[in-house]
């Protein structure tokens, strides 16, 4: 979508200069990595902007826990820098309480990613193998934000506590 972009973004030479350094990882299991060591020199919107495109561009079999870490920082912007203005419109208008689905890898036991859409689920589940996906209600203001970018509907909760979950439904196979 042309011109969707945060009102915070300013154009800075730090941040380029930065993002230039972290890039070349982008798409590997480094990027959270070189994100990490470069941080610091990032503005609040560079900062949320390259966390958030990292993410979206590859989270698979990276360091969750320093992916958790780097997006519980306290640094400001960040519900209007990590989305985009048309995320955000959507996430301001879904109600208090989200209904949220994940198809669990086998044995996996943390997770911050949950899509809106039992669909997209089910084709998780085809990818990695299983035959079910587990719903879970959850309270918006635990939710961190609404990525739409992948056509996922992918919601971040960081703490896996605050889902509750509700059913266990079989994925049909086509």
């Amino acid at each position: 979508m042309t011109g969707d972009i945060s009102p915070n973004f300013q154009w800075n030479k730090k941040d380029w200069q930065t993002i230039q350094k972290v890039l070349p990882h982008e798409a590997t299991p480094e990027a959270v990595r070189a994100f990490a060591r470069y941080a610091y020199r990032l503005s609040d919107y560079g900062y949320w902007f390259l966390l958030s495109t990292l993410w979206v561009s590859y989270t698979g079999w990276s360091d969750l826990e320093l992916w958790k870490q780097l997006f519980s920082s306290s640094r400001g912007g960040r519900t209007t820098s990590i989305m985009k203005p048309s995320e955000l419109n959507v996430f301001r208008s879904l109600g208090d309480q989200l209904t949220l689905y994940r198809a669990h890898r086998s044995e996996e036991t943390d997770w911050i990613s949950y899509t809106l859409v039992p669909v997209k689920a089910a084709e998780f589940a085809a990818r990695r193998g299983v035959a079910q996906v587990k719903e879970y209600r959850v309270a918006k203001v635990d939710a961190m934000c609404l990525f739409l970018r992948r056509g996922e509907f992918e919601v971040l909760v960081l703490d896996k506590a605050k889902a509750e979950f509700v059913q266990e439904v079989t994925v049909k196979k086509c």
